[in-house]
């Protein structure tokens, strides 16, 4: 079976990235905070047997990445649920059976969360990783519908119950992941990144 991770993903512009964690700490050390957790998403995933689409908005420095498993499209739609849905769309295009999205927002994903999202796919039609402020940190699919990404609240708390509630109605087998926290706000962030925030102001 073949899989694929796409990472939806932003140029570490100032006032592009993580805004709303930028409205309390600056945008200097919002894009440090952004750029931290795109590393660590990458790291993260460079252990896993599964070819990495990347989807960014912006610019990308394609020689930063691996050479043997990467390929690199630009995002094209109107709102991030279409933005999703062509992602999902191109990769089931190409031969994938299994594939996952994922952001760069979440410092609690695990590799293990990872490989049970492709493992249940074998015996469920959609996956999802729940975020604590009603978002989800991940999606999974064996095959693209469009409908789970239309009519969401993109950006607010609803966005989990939403997706579910498509999946209901739909009749779609769902499993779901661990709660993780998604960082997108002050209050989101660890002791460890705020010790980094805290070393910036000490420079």
């Amino acid at each position: 079976m073949k899989k694929a991770i796409i990472v939806f993903q932003k140029f570490p512009t100032p006032g592009k990235v993580k805004t709303r964690l930028a409205a309390t700490i600056g945008n200097e050390k919002a894009v440090y905070i952004y750029s931290y957790l795109l590393n660590y998403t990458h790291k993260l995933i460079s252990s896993i047997t599964a070819d990495v689409l990347i989807f960014h908005e912006g610019p990308i420095e394609t020689e930063q990445y691996p050479k043997d498993n990467y390929s690199f499209f630009p995002q094209t739609g109107k709102d991030l649920g279409e933005k999703m849905s062509r992602a999902f769309d191109q990769a089931f295009e190409q031969g994938y059976d299994h594939v996952i999205i994922i952001g760069t927002d979440c410092l609690e994903l695990r590799i293990r969360h990872i490989e049970e999202a492709f493992a249940v796919l074998k015996n469920n039609d959609l996956v999802l990783g729940p975020a604590e402020d009603g978002g989800y940190y991940l999606i999974g699919l064996n095959k693209n519908d469009g409908q789970l990404f239309k009519n969401i609240a993109w950006s607010s708390d609803a966005v989990f119950a939403n997706t579910i509630a498509i999946a209901t109605e739909k009749q779609l087998k769902v499993h779901l992941l661990e709660c993780l926290n998604d960082i997108d706000e002050y209050s989101d962030l660890c002791d460890h990144l705020k010790a980094l925030v805290s070393k910036i102001d000490s420079k």
